[in-house]
Order: C-alpha cells, then structure tokens, then sequence
C-alpha cells in the first residue's frame, strides 16, 4: 500500500505540473518500505470482560474509578496503516461519554 502510495503522490505532482517536489520515501534498496516510526498498541485492552481487557468499551478502567485511557494502547491489534484517526474516533466517543454522564460518573 506504501508503495502505491508514493508512487500516486509522484503521478500527482507530475500532473500538477509540480517542478520540484519531495516525498518521505522510506524504501530501502529492494523497494520494501521501512518506516522510522512503530506504534505501540494494545497493552490496556479493550473489551467487555474485566478478566480479559483492561477498559470497557467507553475506555474506561474496569479497576480505577473514573480512569479513562485515551490512546493506541486500548486497541486490540493494529491494522495496515496509522491508528490515528480510530484513537481520535475513540477519544471523540468517550468524550461524549463522560460529557453525557458525568453526574454519574462524578460520583462514583
């Protein structure tokens, strides 16, 4: 997919008439692409079981009242690209959460 990528970017600009552009292209010498950067995921599990996960499905510890985990490590495995926009998703969601119940939440 990386690969493709870049060389649609390189399509692009060309079709643009781009006289000068640059990519961050992370591919070695056999065309593998190598990215510089490793997302850490799933060491706070979500899920609907205390036994089994760390948060529910609001992100919410299961053993820290009111303790909300907002970030890669609630997924439970990672996908092809970026996780970025699911957190961001997910933060969103549990925002709304709290917001829609934070007088319960404030008191337990």
């Amino acid at each position: 997919m990386m690969n493709y990528m870049l060389d649609q970017l390189k399509d692009l600009a060309r079709a643009c008439g781009a006289i000068d552009y640059r990519l961050q292209d992370y591919r070695d010498q056999d065309g593998v692409y190598r990215t510089p950067a490793w997302h850490m995921l799933g060491t706070c599990r979500m899920g609907k079981d205390p036994e089994s996960s760390v948060v529910n499905v609001w992100a919410q510890s299961w053993e820290v009242p009111n303790l909300f985990i907002i970030d890669g490590s609630v997924l439970t495995t990672g996908g092809t690209v970026n996780p970025t926009p699911t957190i961001s998703a997910l933060a969103l969601r549990a925002a709304a959460y709290i917001r829609d119940h934070f007088a319960s939440l404030s008191t337990a």
